[in-house]
């Protein structure tokens, strides 16, 4: 594996340098809750993305509003407090003042908590990792701060770091290696690639890691990582790509980022990084979204991102993507887009978008619209959702609206319910469905 070793100063990433972690932890296979990253979620995603701005946010000022060498802002309702702990304007830290900061991480206030984490972060070395790290110890392995901090000695002291996670109880390798392969790539990746037979170390761990730490620093050298991974058949290249794609995003505007998918060469990497952008883009500007998803719709394996952009577009102004749409040439995106797009309307205006459903003319892009509808409004009126499924022309999704809407009716008004699929006409294969269900 050949990535080119980038420039990496002593201690170049800063008190806040680790904020990436945030978002390693919460995204990555090891921690809980991967799972449920595999389903599209914009809503759980904002705020992912919102989270970890703020922190990154916060964090700057923290370090750029006047701080002195301690770590604490002069005049802050801290430094009375912390003073006994530290000198201001010390250099670096002794013992005793890495046990008075970690005493101050147990402190009931969570500004004295952060500001002695940041003092410990600011004043790591390879010499006292050991000791700071036995005052974060305690700290849950899943919060920011025990990540960031391994992160942090990931990147001062590389594999000497990432080994002692070997000894340790908690799962701390793969941050550990993210702030190595962050601050050198080429000695992080020929290390990874010599312990492959190792079954002390936790390759899945040290793999996300290394994307984490890759998209932090170089998002050209952590795709051709991804790369070489999918070649080998790792089943996590989509999820990687979306990572790398977010760290982008973090640093560059949703124009940018979408330019920035044209240098990649691999087909089915590029098409996941503008899955991942065609969201955030629409957010931001869906007129401008638009434009770009549609030069896309012609495109069997781009497609999609007409409907990733009239999903969120129709959030705010669900007529407007719609007339979008109708504005596009056929597509499996576009047909996709106008269940989005009246799943959403229903949700805004129902009346509205089951007026212009009444107006539109037998099509796969109606029948989509119609179950978008209808799986909207089941959980208000699941009658009236059995009704415009059954308006669906496509007897397969026709069923399987209908199976979605019936299970809330039966919930609902069972006996209704009842009576409804004895004259229904569904198979014998969704009454089966149905009944395991009710």
């Amino acid at each position: 594996m050949v990535v080119g070793a980038m420039s990496s100063p002593r201690w170049v990433h800063g008190i806040w340098a680790g904020a990436t972690v945030i978002a390693f932890a919460a995204g990555t296979q090891f921690f809980p809750g991967i799972g449920a990253q595999e389903k599209e979620n914009p809503d759980s995603e904002r705020r992912k993305e919102a989270h970890s701005s703020r922190v990154s946010r916060e964090g700057r000022e923290a370090s750029d509003g006047g701080a002195d060498a301690s770590g604490v802002i002069p005049g802050s309702l801290s430094q009375s407090r912390l003073d006994g702990a530290i000198q201001p304007g010390a250099g670096t830290l002794t013992e005793q003042d890495i046990a008075r900061l970690g005493k101050g991480l147990k402190s009931s206030s969570p500004i004295e908590r952060r500001l002695a984490y940041a003092r410990l972060l600011n004043g790591l070395t390879k010499d006292n990792a050991l000791l700071i790290r036995q005052q974060v110890e305690h700290l849950h392995e899943h919060s920011s701060e025990f990540r960031e901090f391994h992160y942090a000695w990931g990147a001062l002291a590389g594999e000497a770091a990432v080994l002692h996670g070997i000894k340790t109880e908690k799962e701390d390798m793969a941050a550990t290696f993210a702030g190595w392969a962050s601050s050198d790539s080429a000695a992080a990746l020929a290390w990874y690639d010599q312990t492959s037979d190792n079954e002390d170390i936790d390759r899945n761990g040290l793999k996300w890691g290394a994307v984490f730490g890759l998209a932090n620093a170089d998002p050209g050298a952590a795709l051709d990582f991804v790369s070489e991974l999918r070649a080998k058949g790792d089943k996590d290249a989509k999820r990687m790509v979306q990572v790398i794609t977010g760290e982008v995003l973090r640093g560059k505007d949703p124009v940018e980022a979408a330019q920035w998918t044209e240098e990649i060469s691999d087909e089915n990497l590029r098409v996941f990084a503008r899955d991942r952008i065609a969201g955030e883009f629409a957010r931001q500007d869906p007129e401008a979204a638009a434009e770009w998803a549609a030069q896309f719709n012609d495109e069997e394996s781009d497609s999609r991102l007409v409907n990733h952009v009239s999903r969120e577009w129709a959030q705010r102004n669900p007529q407007s993507a719609v007339e979008w749409l109708e504005s596009l040439g056929s597509s499996k995106g576009r047909t996709e887009g106008f269940g989005s797009a009246f799943s959403a309307w229903a949700r805004h205006d129902p009346e509205a978008a089951g007026n212009y459903l009444r107006e539109m003319v037998r099509s796969p892009e109606r029948d989509a619209a119609l179950s978008g509808y209808a799986t909207r409004i089941m959980h208000e009126d699941p009658a009236s959702a059995i009704s415009w499924a059954e308006a669906i022309a496509d007897a397969s999704q026709r069923e399987n609206t209908l199976v979605q809407t019936a299970r809330h009716y039966f919930r609902r008004d069972h006996e209704a319910a009842v009576e409804w699929l004895a004259n229904s006409g569904l198979s014998e294969e969704a009454r089966q469905k149905l009944r395991r269900k009710e």
